[in-house]
């Protein structure tokens, strides 16, 4: 790489000497007006800001924070709260070099982009040495690991985003012996690997796929360059081209509505390092790449908000669990695409997670130097179906009238479980009233669980219970797994009526079992909902079973259900077909390693068609009447 850039400095060297020669015969004003034309040509070629800090929070901005600080409670508060958390990372100790049962040190990274932001953060605005140490300590500590894991790049990118960040924001009281053993870090165990990646790289490559690791790798990347950049300004301009370039092989699967395909829980770690990424590049590139103009990316905290249930609650599905929602991500989107409604919302999670202590994404201590205090000129209107489109899974959300006691919530999903992350799950849905969830996901398993990641047809991955149709809110037929190479998706909707419906094709996820199956949600009112599954099995003899696990309460009488939660109820009843019934059994792991699956019990309803082909509809409500 020094050879490649070489070439480029002698190319520029050599221009400079022809134009000072050319110019020795031009008169004065005309030697003037070149010179005026050579230095503008040189400074726009620079795409870094010159001062220190230039990365996320940059040295302009600091003194409208402090400000802000002093000016708005929940900033003070949140301020404050930085602080005692910053005293208590000055003596946590640091954390060795070793590798977790997973092979890698990626929660040791994550601990230290938490550690190192707070700290700096924590300098910058209140100026007391113990951070600056304490910072200065775990930079030195960290830069003498053996290596950030390279086989793993996220633990590398998530460790160059940390020592990145806490560089350029101390970068003026750093003692210079730290400062040069951070640049020989960056460059050497970050920029000269990627580097290599975008010239050798295959599309498979962790710079190039089509996951969350694209773009988490490459805003890591993106960090150090740009926190090294005076040093190393050509490696950068390459680094911020490619990152550029190759960024939306991931972020064209947010299109057209801001699905992050990949579920809830990569849909938080995408956009967290998505907006480290905007801001940087808004700050020292002008934005160039065109990343925040992608189909989909305006809509997507958005989406985030509004498909999470009534009580706040995820719709956990693939490898996810309750993951803290307190990324700075949701003020960064409000702040660059105009939507205070979203700050809003993201106010009041932060005053939730400092009230109640929560868990802290790693990134939380951007939520100050970020924080929008907009908010919306008039109440968000909430339609009865909303459904965001997906080329993978479409999302699909339901919402009775919520100024009604009792009234339903529910969200659906189509899939293609060979995707990244993903369950057999076509077709299976949460529904909420009362604040109570009534339906579950079970969410991620042991990622250490031997063929994990073997998403074959008959990979080791679908035997797990939680990865299968056995444990979600959808169909199997002759207690079958679905076809990890099939899909489910929107093939109607009707979002204007009065009734309004949306319909799945989920045939091909039941090859060699059905001709067609389609599972349709209809909101007959604000209380009621009904699932309508058209089946034509290819033997008349087959069974379709239809699924749904709870951690509610459960009561069979026939055909009909009703859950019970802290003194609150919500009612199944099978319409179709005649005398079909329930039956309720505990959910159990099916292989030793599993994580326990405690206090779940599940729904099923195995129905025979006439002919092989017909109707299981269910319908749902939070009233007993059913009306």
């Amino acid at each position: 790489y020094k050879k490649q850039f070489t070439g480029v400095v002698f190319n520029s060297f050599n221009m400079r000497n022809l134009f000072f020669n050319s110019i020795a015969n031009m008169g004065r004003c005309t030697v003037v007006v070149f010179m005026l034309l050579f230095v503008c040509n040189m400074y726009g070629q620079q795409r870094f800001l010159s001062n220190h800090p230039r990365l996320l929070f940059t040295g302009a901005e600091e003194a409208a924070v402090k400000q802000l600080i002093q000016n708005n409670q929940l900033a003070g508060e949140l301020a404050e709260f930085l602080k005692a958390k910053a005293d208590t990372l000055a003596i946590t100790p640091q954390k060795p070099y070793l590798k977790d049962k997973y092979g890698n040190i990626l929660w040791t990274s994550r601990s230290y982009v938490n550690r190192l932001g707070t700290l700096a953060l924590a300098y910058r605005l209140y100026g007391e040495r113990k951070y600056l140490d304490a910072a200065n300590e775990a930079l030195l500590w960290v830069c003498n690991y053996p290596d950030w894991d390279p086989p793993h790049y996220l633990d590398t990118a998530e460790m160059a985003t940390a020592v990145a960040i806490a560089y350029d924001w101390l970068y003026d009281a750093l003692p210079t012996s730290t400062k040069d053993l951070v640049k020989k870090c960056l460059y050497e165990r970050a920029i000269v690997r990627v580097l290599r990646e975008y010239e050798k790289g295959s599309l498979g490559s962790w710079a190039k796929r089509e996951t969350n690791w694209n773009v988490v790798c490459n805003t890591g990347m993106v960090l150090a360059a740009l926190g090294i950049a005076e040093d190393y300004p050509k490696e950068a301009a390459v680094i911020l081209d490619n990152a550029a370039k190759y960024m939306p092989n991931c972020l064209k699967h947010f299109a057209p509505d801001g699905v992050c395909y990949e579920g809830p829980a990569y849909w938080g770690y995408t956009t967290s390092y998505l907006t480290l990424y905007l801001k940087a590049v808004a700050d020292n590139d002008n934005g160039k790449g065109g990343i925040a103009q992608l189909p989909g990316l305006e809509r997507t905290a958005l989406y985030q908000k509004r498909t999470l249930t009534p009580s706040g609650r995820l719709f956990n599905f693939g490898n996810a669990g309750a993951d803290a929602q307190n990324s700075p991500a949701f003020f960064l989107f409000s702040r660059m695409y105009n939507q205070p409604e979203v700050a809003e919302w993201y106010r009041e999670k932060l005053k939730l997670t400092m009230q109640d202590n929560l868990l802290l994404h790693q990134l939380f201590f951007l939520s100050l130097p970020w924080f929008d205090n907009a908010s919306p000129k008039k109440v968000e209107k909430i339609p009865a179906l909303e459904i965001y489109h997906n080329t993978i899974n479409d999302i699909i959300v339901f919402n009775g009238n919520r100024n009604k006691k009792g009234s339903l919530f529910l969200i659906a999903k189509g899939g293609e479980p060979r995707q990244a992350h993903q369950h057999l799950d076509g077709g299976t849905f949460i529904v909420e009233s009362n604040g109570v969830c009534w339906t579950e996901d079970l969410g991620a398993d042991d990622y250490a669980l031997p063929g994990f990641w073997d998403g074959r047809p008959d990979g080791q991955r679908w035997k797990y219970f939680r990865n299968n149709n056995f444990s979600h809110n959808t169909l199997s037929i002759d207690h079958k797994i679905q076809y990890a190479n099939g899909e489910a998706f929107v093939c109607e909707e009707h979002t204007d009526a009065k009734q309004p419906s949306v319909k799945l094709d989920m045939t091909t996820l039941y090859k060699d079992q059905a001709s067609s199956v389609f599972r349709t949600f209809k909101l007959l009112n604000d209380y009621t909902i009904e699932i309508t599954d058209e089946v034509d099995l290819l033997s008349p003899q087959s069974i379709v079973s239809w699924i749904a696990s709870t951690k509610a309460q459960v009561e069979v009488k026939e055909n009909r259900v009703r859950l019970t939660h802290e003194g609150k109820h919500f009612y199944m009843e099978i319409i179709a077909p005649a005398g079909a019934t329930f039956k309720t059994y505990p959910a159990k792991n099916t292989y030793k390693g599993e994580y326990p699956i405690e206090g779940y019990n599940m729904l099923e309803a195995e129905c025979g068609l006439e002919g092989g082909k017909g109707k299981v509809v269910v319908r749902m409500s939070s009233k007993r009447n059913m009306r």
